[in-house]
């Protein structure tokens, strides 16, 4: 098996500790002749970089609950959240204060325009997306969105055949106990996934692309990290300095040259158009007249769906699988499910045979519920002030949302919040009149983790899909348990409103005999 192109240190170095990262940065940048220069800037800026950092909170609405040193945040939203539930209160993030919105003015957050509370405005803020390139835009959403969403019946049998090959490629036979690291291994194979529908045969299964794909997030969020570190004014030097930052402009300088020939192709064949249907095309037609032709924005758009279609998905697998091996109770349970949707694995999977797997969304959806990749959702700039309808004011320029992590373990939501219980909202399901409701998918009050409203998480109904298929592979073709003889449920890695799954955890994995 193939576990080249990224290997478990190199993303543990992203969920450890930034700071230390950043300062062996500057120790051997300033180490370097060519850089006494720029040490002599950075000295006279002292007093400003001071001024920059006692300015970073500014926005600071309501009581402030936690410390801007902080980097878990999660005891700060749970006190606010259950001490300030018609109030606003504030966690002082380190880049960002972060003002937490009551869910009781959820519609009227929802209900804004970009112009005045901008999703997009605040990813590129955040993580520094003008030198870092992480960010969302227009292209991207609604090539998600609607191509891909009304899609996916028709790439059911691609993504089908996908699973068998990425799964023989990076789990294998394993007849005997054979342990990876789970995260690491589950990037691996939903890069191919995404790749195949996202730019289709041979690029998808090129190890220099799924490299770039995978890489492209990692680095992308230790360079906005590092370059944080600095005053604004520096960005514009320090971009060139960090090595995270390069990376990322490389692989997206790499990744056009891959990309030329498929988007050229197209230009020139525009007959044959009709006959492809994939991210590729997706994005050229949903591009503005003066970006269908332009290379780099094409390639840049294919990058940011990366940043949610893998490590999102990656992360949410892998809670999944770590629950399963803590509650090993529903394992045969999920298997006799999957066996009488799709007796034999060479029956094809269709959008129906999936909803049928009404069991395993629930327990996806409990494990989601407990550990979501984010601890906040409805992430908004402030472009024009708003007042809501108790009189509040949202400045402009704050950043504002919601604790959806902490609302999903409201006793007044869900009785006993903090056990687990994967049936949850199966029960749900099963009540009169709840039948479409309560899916992993669904989005409501009560259920944020996906967001609400037009900026609701536009690829989770793809990523529902790789998930419940890859899943369904694994729990009928394997055994898997803790390598090393380990009980406990590894812990997650918490950095800032993050919760990461631990991903120096290893699973031992054993092929199954029927």
């Amino acid at each position: 098996m193939d576990l080249s192109f990224v290997n478990t240190h190199s993303i543990m170095q992203h969920f450890t500790n930034i700071q230390s990262l950043a300062g062996a940065t500057i120790q051997t940048t300033f180490l370097r002749p060519t850089s006494i220069l720029l040490s002599l800037i950075i000295l006279v800026a002292a007093s400003g970089l001071s001024l920059f950092r006692s300015q970073k909170h500014k926005t600071n609405i309501g009581e402030i609950i936690g410390r801007p040193g902080d980097r878990d945040f999660h005891k700060a939203l749970y006190d606010g959240y259950f001490k300030h539930k018609d109030t606003l209160f504030t966690i002082p993030t380190e880049h960002h204060a972060m003002t937490m919105v009551p869910t009781r003015f959820l519609d009227e957050i929802k209900a804004q325009p970009e112009n005045i509370l901008s999703f997009q405005k605040q990813v590129t803020e955040r993580f520094l997306g003008k030198y870092t390139g992480l960010g969302v835009n227009d292209t991207l959403v609604q090539s998600v969105k609607v191509d891909l969403t009304k899609n996916i019946p028709r790439i059911l049998g691609e993504l089908q055949d996908e699973v068998g090959y990425a799964v023989a490629k990076h789990v294998g036979p394993c007849n005997d106990w054979t342990p990876y690291p789970l995260y690491n291994m589950l990037l691996h194979l939903v890069s191919l996934l995404s790749g195949r529908i996202f730019v289709g045969h041979p690029l998808s299964r090129n190890e220099t692309w799924l490299h770039a794909t995978v890489r492209y997030t990692i680095d992308g969020f230790v360079g906005a990290e590092k370059l944080w570190k600095y005053p604004k004014f520096l960005h514009p030097v320090m971009q060139y300095l960090i090595p995270e930052v390069r990376k990322v402009h490389s692989y997206l300088s790499n990744g056009a040259k891959m990309m030329a020939p498929l988007i050229h192709e197209r230009q020139h064949d525009a007959n044959e158009k009709a006959e492809r249907s994939d991210m590729i095309q997706w994005i050229i037609d949903n591009s503005h007249a003066t970006d269908k032709g332009n290379v780099d924005y094409i390639t840049k758009t294919q990058m940011l769906i990366s940043v949610v279609a893998i490590h999102t998905t990656s992360m949410t697998l892998a809670q999944i699988i770590f629950d399963l091996i803590a509650h090993p109770e529903y394992i045969d349970i999920l298997r006799e499910e999957v066996m009488q949707v799709k007796p034999t694995d060479e029956e094809p999977w269709t959008k129906g045979k999936i909803a049928a797997l009404r069991k395993m969304d629930s327990f996806m959806k409990e494990s989601q519920r407990i550990r979501p990749p984010g601890l906040v959702t409805l992430n908004r700039q402030v472009e024009q002030e708003v007042k809501l309808s108790n009189g509040l004011i949202l400045p402009k320029g704050s950043h504002i949302g919601v604790a959806a992590g902490i609302n999903a373990l409201d006793p007044e939501l869900y009785p006993n919040p903090q056990e687990f219980d994967g049936f949850r909202f199966l029960k749900l399901r099963n009540m009169p009149g709840n039948e479409n409701k309560y899916q992993f998918v669904t989005t409501g009050p009560d259920q944020l983790h996906f967001g609400i409203g037009s900026h609701a998480c536009p690829g989770r109904y793809f990523a529902a899909y790789e998930i419940k298929m890859l899943l369904s592979k694994m729990l009928m073709d394997y055994d898997f348990k803790l390598a090393g003889g380990e009980n406990e449920r590894p812990k997650d890695v918490a950095i800032d409103v993050r919760v990461i799954p631990n991903p120096m955890a290893h699973v031992a994995w054993k092929k199954r005999t029927l």
